[in-house]
């Protein structure tokens, strides 16, 4: 048994004596340099997490549904107090503009930034709004 040298990865032509080339059949070009990080106390610890080059941006965790929920309950709730049948002659086309209004506000700040809930957000958007519509309706019914 005789020891010899392991093949040159940068030769691709037979060995000096008669082996087959070695795994590495070409040159191995050397990489770019990795800039260091421009704040080196925001580095992480793992390579691919955020704060390195080339990994996600930092971003925070996501807020909740609240916004959107409560503004599909304010929106259920404008659209259903008008219809009531209970003696509200004198202001009954008035009873969904104040949570149609809330509502609207809600779902609107429900729908912008990073949350969770958008699609209910914009539920409640068309809740509002159909609330809003059916008390312009009434008032402009009453009116005439």
């Amino acid at each position: 048994m005789t020891c010899e040298p392991p093949p040159r990865p940068d030769v691709s032509g037979p060995q000096p004596d008669g082996a087959a080339p070695g795994p590495y059949s070409a040159p191995i070009p050397p990489q770019a340099p990795v800039p260091p990080h421009p704040h080196p106390q925001q580095a992480r610890a793992h390579p691919d997490g955020p704060g390195w080059p080339g990994g996600p941006p930092p971003v925070g965790r996501p807020m909740g549904y609240g916004l959107a929920v409560a503004a599909v309950v304010l929106g259920l709730l404008a659209c259903v107090l008008p219809l009531l049948p209970a003696n509200l002659d004198l202001w009954r086309q008035y009873v969904a503009l104040p949570p149609a209004v809330g509502g609207l506000i809600l779902a609107i700040g429900g729908c912008t930034g990073h949350r969770r809930g958008k699609p209910t957000a914009v539920v409640g958007i068309v809740l509002c709004a159909l609330a809003l519509a059916l008390a312009v309706f009434m008032i402009a019914a009453r009116a005439a």
